[in-house]
């Protein structure tokens, strides 16, 4: 496939992960708050079926979102490998925190209001960290 049809693919769809980051953060501040307290409020009564019905597809997007995002990250070769590892490693482990600690809050621990709220914030500045990388390095190459 020819490279310049690639690189305008991964910009396209950069573009649309980070338009949809964009909305999900003004989506949460907006319908849950974005103090700790808010955060508890809203989830301490959830149900399980309820945190399964937000979580499931939530992670099934991020998921297939990240994962497409490290691989146009992981086709850069002016990149550092240890650079892309520990990116890769931090921005799962932070989205899992994000998503997995529903539950415990919903369980009555309160910390994990602060958990989730401090894993989304780092999750989406490192998330966009990442596209900021791959757009310079991308439009760099397209000169």
């Amino acid at each position: 496939m020819n490279p310049r049809i690639l690189q305008l693919l991964a910009l396209v769809f950069i573009a649309l992960v980070l338009l949809q980051s964009v909305l999900g953060g003004v989506l949460f501040w907006h319908s849950i708050g974005i103090t700790p307290h808010a955060i508890f409020s809203h989830y301490e009564h959830k149900s399980l079926h309820g945190l399964l019905e937000v979580v499931s597809p939530h992670a099934l997007f991020i998921a297939v979102a990240l994962m497409a995002t490290l691989h146009f990250l992981s086709f850069i070769p002016t990149i550092n490998e240890n650079t892309k590892r520990v990116t890769t490693h931090l921005l799962f482990g932070l989205f899992i925190l994000d998503q997995g600690s529903v539950f415990f809050i919903a369980s009555g621990f309160e910390l994990f209001a602060i958990i989730k709220l401090g894993s989304f914030i780092l999750f989406e500045l490192l998330l966009g960290w990442v596209w900021i990388i791959i757009f310079e390095k991308t439009l760099r190459e397209l000169k």
